[in-house]
């Protein structure tokens, strides 16, 4: 076989044994490979002692590592789809497989990694899925009303609290702000708290009875009492709305206002008022 049989054969080759095989549908690439296949074996099998090699056959690949028809064969059917005795689906037991069954199982190498691709697709599609519903099986729930700040409170109040008063705690700290009176109390109206835990209280300041009065045994008051106690990294905070049962400086300061917010920080009284 001269140069050119020789390229034409590797290229044949490609075409039916390589991973792109397309030579399935081409009838005359597949008598033309049978032809050339067939010459190279003669060629070696009446080969005695070859001449010196030339430039131009030492850039081919060697004849003994070049496939031979049957050895294609052995590769097709390893790659070939098999019934469930293990024999390939298109030739019975015992038989050699025609020109047709040999094509068939070559192309057959492109088309499972078409179908292996296509499950990894649906096996990503399903990894995304369930992060997605991992991500959205819990509708977030925003923890800030949003409102701005508009003041901080500062316990700097010349009202002195009763130690009891609804529950206030020795020398508590004292917040005046619009008519109303803040300080802390050990459990205002929802119980005890824990270690390290604090509670506000807010009442009218007119509510707010003489030390010299108040004899720590009972009390009582008129207007509404606001609590709330931390808990955990919850800090404590009341939020009143204002209506008419507010002291009147506060509604008249806010008015049009809807709720005010307070929230205890330390020593300090974060306001948030929402303007509606």
């Amino acid at each position: 076989m001269d140069a050119a049989n020789d390229v034409e054969l590797r290229e044949l080759r490609a075409r039916a044994y390589g991973p792109r095989a397309d030579i399935t549908n081409d009838r005359a690439a597949m008598r033309r490979l049978r032809e050339l296949e067939a010459a190279r074996r003669a060629e070696l099998s009446g080969a005695t002692a070859g001449p010196a090699v030339g430039a131009e056959e030492a850039d081919a690949v060697p004849a003994e590592q070049l496939p031979t028809e049957e050895a294609a064969a052995v590769a097709a059917r390893s790659a070939a789809p098999t019934a469930d005795d293990g024999e390939p689906e298109w030739w019975q037991p015992g038989e050699e497989p025609d020109d047709d069954a040999r094509a068939g199982a070559t192309a057959s190498v492109p088309r499972r990694r078409r179908v292996l691709w296509a499950l990894s697709v649906i096996a990503s599609a399903a990894v995304a899925a369930g992060v997605t519903y991992a991500l959205t099986g819990v509708a977030p729930v925003s923890a800030s009303s949003g409102v701005p700040q508009t003041t901080t409170l500062h316990p700097t109040s010349a009202t002195l609290v009763p130690q009891g008063f609804v529950g206030a705690i020795e020398s508590t700290p004292v917040y005046d702000f619009y008519g109303l009176t803040l300080f802390l109390g050990e459990g205002g109206f929802g119980g005890p708290i824990g270690p390290g835990g604090a509670c506000i209280i807010a009442v009218s300041t007119t509510d707010v009875p003489a030390i010299d009065s108040f004899d720590g045994s009972s009390w009582s008051i008129d207007g509404p009492v606001y609590s709330g106690c931390s808990a955990g990294a919850f800090p404590a905070s009341i939020e009143i709305p204002l209506h008419a049962d507010v002291p009147a400086a506060l509604r008249a300061r806010f008015s049009g206002s809807r709720a005010i917010q307070f929230v205890l920080d330390g020593d300090r009284i974060g306001v948030f008022v929402d303007g509606g």
